[in-house]
């Protein structure tokens, strides 16, 4: 692959990486819909083709179109409240360990929580509230790869090549051995949990990127 394809490829990965991780942390805010809303706005009418991450774009569009986005912000956050925090026992967990956890019953910070953890540490990034929120919080889990896709932009600008393979390989490390171990179940959990558009195309959306991203990654390290 060209290096300018890989470049144009991980912008794109990288916006929408800090979409979803937005989303996730602070809840569908205006701000955050009318940036999506610009940005993906001449997908709309494209077909998707089977391609999660093109059928989940489309769906977002679909969702705000037409909308007042500061009421539909409210509709949002209510059914975002309701998905991921209760009241009640949530319908969907937004943290990894509680779908991967060995333990008869999962519980949160468990072995594969010091995992990430480790990880973040071993690029010297130390997560904001890490000690109030679990490491494997998908909001953190995506800004990190966010992280990682924009060091790699900056080493591409560079022309560090060597460097850039380090750190293409430290990416497929941790979406193979980390994220993609848990994605596919929160996605369905969150499809098969809500009735609201916007979030169906969050969960198609977040498989899509991850699988797209495996792709590329095993294409630029394989060369």
């Amino acid at each position: 692959m060209e290096i300018q394809e890989l470049k144009q490829i991980f912008t794109t990965q990288q916006e929408l990486y800090r979409f979803l991780s937005n989303v996730i942390t602070l809840g569908p805010k205006k701000e955050l819909l009318d940036h999506f809303q610009g940005i993906y706005s001449e997908l709309i009418n494209e077909e998707a083709d089977d391609d999660n991450l093109v059928e989940g774009i489309i769906t977002i569009q679909k969702s705000l179109l037409g909308k007042d986005l500061a009421s539909y912000e409210a509709v949002l956050n209510r059914e975002y409240t309701r998905l991921f925090f209760g009241p009640g026992k949530p319908p969907v967990s937004p943290y990894a360990s509680i779908y991967i956890s060995t333990e008869p019953k999962p519980k949160l910070m468990d072995e594969s929580t010091i995992e990430v953890r480790k990880q973040y540490l071993d690029s010297n990034i130390v997560m904001a509230n890490m000690n109030s929120v679990p490491d494997d919080f998908l909001g953190a889990e995506l800004e990190y790869i966010n992280y990682l896709t924009m060091k790699s932009l900056e080493l591409i600008e560079k022309a560090e090549t060597e460097e850039l393979g380090t750190l293409l390989q430290k990416q497929e490390s941790f979406i193979k051995e980390q994220v993609i171990t848990w994605i596919p179940q929160f996605a369905k959990s969150l499809l098969d949990s809500t009735t609201e558009d916007f979030f169906k195309g969050f969960a198609l959306v977040l498989t899509g990127l991850v699988e797209a991203h495996i792709s590329i990654l095993e294409e630029s390290v394989e060369a």
